[in-house]
């Protein structure tokens, strides 16, 4: 099922007009949701708001074969009320991630009949990071338990590899020919050269990109994606990076565990001096910003207002932001790729 399509039954259900088939539909949509997010909600929380929507489901819709969830109370609610509840999850959805709502799809196992003849299968069975070097040369270090095929040379108008595990890549810059790095789960990260890591998480049925310089485009590697990626692209930048679930095409863009400076990242000039003397505060965070390549956003323009000094060179992004909010009794708080400072601020 396409976007729109899904967007029109959920405007039907909102609006209480939807047909008894349309409607599971939703409520199958919202099952997976509430259980496979990864929003910080507490069990409680879960629970609550999946017995706000399960307790207004029309009568009769589970009465073939379907049975509904227990402990559910039998109270009446009109569609208004129904409308509020769902609208509620969705507004929680979607500050967490892009997400694509359709039928759940196969995990997508390389075949021979999938990669073009003639590439190459490198495997580390080692406990060590093998390294390969590409015919373009570009770089891929393979890690553990990880395979990647690809050309002798590449020909053709991109240059295409396949993996399968994890592995960190280096890739050279050529502006005629765009670097592909395809993944068993059907997800497509493309490049012109930049560095970055694709990682799977098994336990968590998902894979990861995350990007140390330059910048990855990644969407799902489907016929309709192809013929017009730019609706459906993530562009992640230096410290970003994407998570996606194949098994209900969830997206959830962050920030990566340890973000560095860019400037260090690509080894060339020395990492900036965060060294201040009664600087305002706007100015840190400008600095913070530029260096990290991450947005930092206050709650109000006094925060700006307030001075920092102190020596901040040695503490990674998040001690330097413990030290800073510290200094000005405020917080901070990461959503997504962005970081909130919120507090008082000063006069």
């Amino acid at each position: 099922m396409s976007q729109p399509e899904f967007d029109h039954i959920l405007r039907k259900y909102l609006d209480g007009n939807c047909t008894q088939e349309e409607e599971k539909i939703i409520l199958e949509w919202y099952e997976t949701f509430i259980s496979e997010s990864e929003i910080a909600l507490s069990d409680h929380e879960k629970l609550e708001i999946r017995q706000k929507i399960w307790a207004n489901v029309r009568p009769g819709l589970f009465d073939h074969g379907h049975q509904r969830p227990a402990a559910i109370p039998l109270f009446k609610r009109s569609w208004r009320q129904i409308a509020v509840a769902a609208s509620l999850i969705l507004v929680v959805a979607a500050g967490y991630w892009y997400f694509h709502p359709s039928a759940a799809p196969t995990v997508q196992d390389f075949s021979r009949d999938k990669i073009p003849e003639g590439y190459i299968a490198t495997s580390n069975p080692d406990n060590s990071i093998r390294t390969i070097d590409l015919a373009d040369g570009s770089k891929v270090e393979l890690q553990p338990q990880s395979v990647l095929h690809y050309p002798k040379q590449f020909t053709g108008p991109t240059r295409n590899v396949y993996l399968t595990g994890n592995a960190f890549f280096q890739v050279a810059h050529d502006a005629a020919r765009h670097f592909m790095v395809h993944t068993e789960e059907g997800l497509l990260a493309e490049v012109l050269g930049t560095s970055f890591y694709v990682l799977h998480d098994k336990a968590g049925k998902k894979v990861e990109v995350a990007v140390v310089t330059g910048k990855v485009s990644v969407y799902e590697e489907k016929e309709a994606v192809k013929t017009s990626p730019e609706t459906n692209r993530i562009i992640l930048t230096p410290n970003q990076k994407v998570s996606y679930k194949p098994l209900n095409n969830q997206f959830v863009t962050s920030l990566v565990e340890e973000p560095k400076p860019i400037e260090q990242n690509t080894v060339t000039t020395p990492g900036t001096s965060f060294v201040f003397e009664e600087a305002p505060l706007s100015k840190v965070l400008t600095d913070l910003q530029t260096s990290y390549g991450i947005t930092i956003q206050t709650e109000n323009d006094q925060i700006g207002n307030c001075h920092f000094s102190g020596d901040i060179s040695r503490q990674s992004l998040y001690d330097k932001l413990d030290v800073i909010c510290k200094s000005i009794q405020s917080s901070y708080e990461v959503r997504g790729t962005v970081i909130y400072i919120r507090g008082k601020g000063c006069n």
